[in-house]
């Protein structure tokens, strides 16, 4: 997987949405991504994401850390009718500042800035890559990826606000249920919802759903991504930083963000 998906930001960007957002049959979440070159203390929020696969054996008691999200519906894709005009490209952004009203100095201008140049560039060697705008986006590009239209889309649930952020859980439940032949897709800043979408040609990556019981009782059943090979990540990788390891030496797992998406065919 990109090593950069995987960060959580700590700062989120809220945009206004100038367009109502019609639902589709898939509730996403906000996620939290931390810039790569912060500096993670094994004691802060970042150390309850990151993880290795024995963390969720069964029986294991650990801290996680799960968002709250005061309106999921802004994680929801536009259709295809409310987008179709809105071009998607860097060269068109000056349009889209004024379309959107933001200043050229604003953090939106800047958040758009970046996820563009993200959707533009070449994927990383292995990987094909797509940023979807909305639903059949996405399923076209899974179709494409896995030669079927049987396909099925995976989130981690939407988390109460009566659960606390971050508490110890315990493992009640794990189950593999792909290895390798998965599309995660990131949610990305935007003023409607765009998300990253890779695939690697080759991937070991891991996907389980576990059962996890908090201490205050609350259950959830969250999904989780282990990638096996590390060995051409970033050593500064905040994931190495948290974990105490060089990269190639273990596995890195973290929970799947519930506004994140994984595409699986059925």
């Amino acid at each position: 997987m990109c090593n950069e998906v995987v960060y959580y930001r700590i700062l989120l960007l809220l945009f206004v949405k100038l367009a109502p957002v019609l639902s589709s049959d898939i509730g996403v979440e906000h996620v939290l991504r931390l810039p790569s070159q912060m500096n993670a203390d094994p004691t802060s929020l970042v150390a309850t994401i990151f993880g290795v696969a024995d963390d969720i054996e069964v029986g294991n008691t650990r801290p996680f850390y799960f968002s709250h999200i005061e309106d999921p519906t802004s994680f929801e894709f536009f259709t295809e009718e409310q987008i179709r005009d809105i071009p998607f490209s860097s060269e068109a952004l000056p349009q889209l500042l004024r379309f959107f009203a933001f200043s050229d100095d604003s953090p939106q201008a800047l958040a758009m800035k970046q996820t563009l140049e993200l959707c533009e560039a070449e994927p990383p060697k292995g990987e094909v890559s797509h940023c979807a705008t909305s639903l059949v986006s996405l399923l076209d590009f899974a179709r494409r990826v896995f030669g079927s239209d049987r396909i099925t889309i995976l989130r981690s649930p939407l988390v109460s606000n009566s659960t606390p952020p971050v508490q110890n859980y315990t493992v009640v439940e794990s189950e593999e249920i792909s290895t390798g032949n998965m599309i995660p897709c990131h949610y990305q800043t935007y003023p409607y919802a765009v998300y990253h979408c890779h695939y690697e040609l080759a991937s070991r990556n891991k996907l389980f759903t576990i059962s996890l019981r908090g201490d205050n009782g609350d259950t959830l059943t969250p999904a989780f991504v282990c990638h096996f090979d590390t060995s051409s990540w970033d050593a500064d990788h905040v994931a190495f930083r948290v974990l105490g390891f060089k990269p190639g030496d273990s596995e890195v797992c973290h929970l799947l963000p519930s506004h994140d998406l994984v595409v699986l065919p059925k």
